[in-house]
C-alpha cells in the first residue's frame, strides 16, 4: 500500500502539532508549516523520531500570500501529493481585542490569516495535487456566538463556513474538506490569551482560566490533546460522502443548536 503524504499548517505546538502527530501515527510522511522555523524544525525532529516518517519543515507566514504558495508548492515538491492536510492558524497579533479597540490592519491581518490563505491553499491544491485531498480546516465554537476580546478572530472565522461548503460542492473531484469548530483546548497560544485577558482585567490567569474556559463547559474542563488526535484521524478516514460538513467538537459547550 503506497505511503500517505500530509499537509499541516500552524504545526509548530498546540492543536497543529497535535494534528501533525496524528496523521504521522497514520504513518504517513508530512509537510509542516509554521511562523517560527526553530520551533518548527524541532517539532519535526520530534515527530519524525516518534514516528518513523519523513516530516519536512516549511517556515512561513500564513498573512503572506507568497509564503502561502510556498507551504503548497514545497510540500507537493518533498511529498509528490497531498492526501491530508489540517489547517490550523495562529491569532492575530494584536488580540484579545474589542471592537472599538481594532483598527482597520487587525481586521486585514485576519482576513488574510483565516480567509485568503486558505481560499489560496485550496486554488493550489484544486490546481497543482494530483490525489484528492481530505482538508479539515480548524476553527472555533465561538464563531456562532462571537467573544467580545476575540470579535476579530471570531468574525473573519466565521466565513470558513462558508469557505468549505462552496469548495466540497464545486471541486468533488479534488477537495473534502471538513470544518472543525473546536472547544478549549489547554494550547501555549490559549494560555497567552487568557495571560492578556487577565491582565487587563487585574485578575489572576489561573483563576480567569477556571472561570472562563474551563468553567463554561458542562464537563467544567478543556479537551485533551488525546481526544482531538483521535477525532482528527477519525475524519481523515472518514466516508467519502462526509464532505462539506461542519463538525462541533466541543463538550457541550456551546448553547447554539447547529444544524
Amino acid at each position: 500500500m503506497e505511503q500517505c503524504k500530509g499537509l499541516v499548517t500552524g504545526a509548530s505546538m498546540g492543536v497543529g502539532f497535535a494534528a501533525s502527530k496524528a496523521i504521522a501515527s497514520m504513518g504517513c510522511d508530512l509537510a509542516i508549516n509554521a511562523r517560527g522555523a526553530e520551533k518548527l524544525s524541532e517539532a519535526a525532529r520530534l515527530i519524525a523520531g516518534e514516528y518513523g516518517v519523513n516530516v519536512t519543515p516549511i517556515p512561513g507566514d500564513l498573512r503572506v500570500k507568497r509564503d502561502v504558495l510556498n507551504v503548497v508548492f514545497e510540500a507537493l515538491k518533498h511529498l509528490g501529493r497531498v492526501d491530508y492536510a489540517v489547517l490550523s492558524y495562529g491569532n492575530p497579533s494584536r488580540e484579545p481585542l474589542k471592537l472599538h479597540e481594532a483598527k482597520w490592519e487587525d481586521w486585514m491581518e485576519a482576513a488574510s490569516l483565516y480567509i485568503a490563505s486558505t481560499a489560496s491553499i485550496f486554488k493550489a491544491l484544486i490546481e497543482r495535487n494530483s490525489s484528492k485531498a481530505t482538508v479539515i480546516v480548524v476553527s472555533s465554537f465561538t464563531v456562532a456566538e462571537p467573544m467580545p476580546p476575540l470579535i476579530v478572530a471570531d468574525t473573519l472565522r466565521a466565513g470558513l463556513s462558508r469557505l468549505v461548503r462552496v469548495a466540497a460542492r464545486e471541486y468533488p473531484e479534488k477537495l473534502r474538506p471538513i470544518l472543525l469548530l473546536l472547544g478549549s483546548f489547554d494550547t501555549p497560544g490559549a494560555r497567552r490569551t487568557i495571560e492578556k485577558i487577565a491582565k487587563q482585567k487585574g485578575e489572576e490567569p489561573e483563576e480567569l482560566w477556571k472561570k472562563e474556559v474551563e468553567g463554561i463547559s458542562p464537563l467544567k474542563r478543556t479537551g485533551t490533546m488525546e481526544e482531538l488526535s483521535n477525532l482528527i484521524k477519525t475524519l481523515l478516514k472518514s466516508p467519502e460522502y462526509l464532505a462539506g460538513a461542519t463538525i462541533l467538537f466541543d463538550g457541550a459547550t456551546s448553547r447554539i443548536a447547529w444544524p
